[in-house]
């Protein structure tokens, strides 16, 4: 048995485990190990993402919702559902997304098929055309999140006929890593 130690160890802390560091030393790698595995709990169990919520506005000429997620995780893919119930005839019938529904989004698919999308100060506005009082208008929106996609913001709908703002749902969005 070798009876000099190599520099900068000592009986003591290296195999006594006397010191400062070596007492706590057991429960900060406990702590490690429950963080690295509290995160794939937590994703099993729903709280990174794609529970859908819906929000709903309303008004004397028509009522909105949109059921989407609130929470996505990159690399997912999610649908969104727009109703619109209109109490009066909508003569341009349009709905008008935020910017954060298309940012760092795939768009897979949209049905039924807008008559015309066009941009409006960087929001994007589907134009259905006219549309008669108390006819059902079902949109749904099929996205995929990009991987590299991260943070919150705003995912507001507005129902507009021919400009005019008919309802609004105001949304927000939050993506983990």
């Amino acid at each position: 048995m070798a009876t000099e130690l190599p520099d900068g160890l000592s009986f003591e802390r290296n195999r006594d485990y006397q010191g400062r560091i070596r007492r706590h030393s057991p429960w900060l790698r406990r702590f490690l190990l429950f963080c690295v595995t509290a995160i794939p709990v937590l994703a099993l169990l729903g709280f990174f993402g794609q529970q859908p919520s819906t929000t709903s506005a309303s008004s004397p000429a028509a009522s909105l919702s949109v059921t989407a997620p609130t929470r996505l995780r990159g690399g997912l893919m999610f649908q969104a559902l727009v109703k619109v119930v209109p109490r009066q005839e909508i003569h341009h019938l349009q709905l008008v997304f935020d910017k954060g529904w298309w940012d760092s989004m795939g768009v897979n698919s949209i049905k039924p098929e807008p008559e015309s999308e066009t941009s409006r100060n960087g929001k994007v506005v589907l134009e259905f055309g006219s549309w008669p009082a108390g006819k059902e208008l079902v949109c749904w929106l099929n996205f995929q999140v990009n991987a590299t996609n991260v943070g919150n913001r705003s995912e507001n709908v507005s129902l507009q006929d021919s400009g005019e703002t008919l309802a609004s749902v105001h949304r927000s969005l939050t993506i983990f890593p």
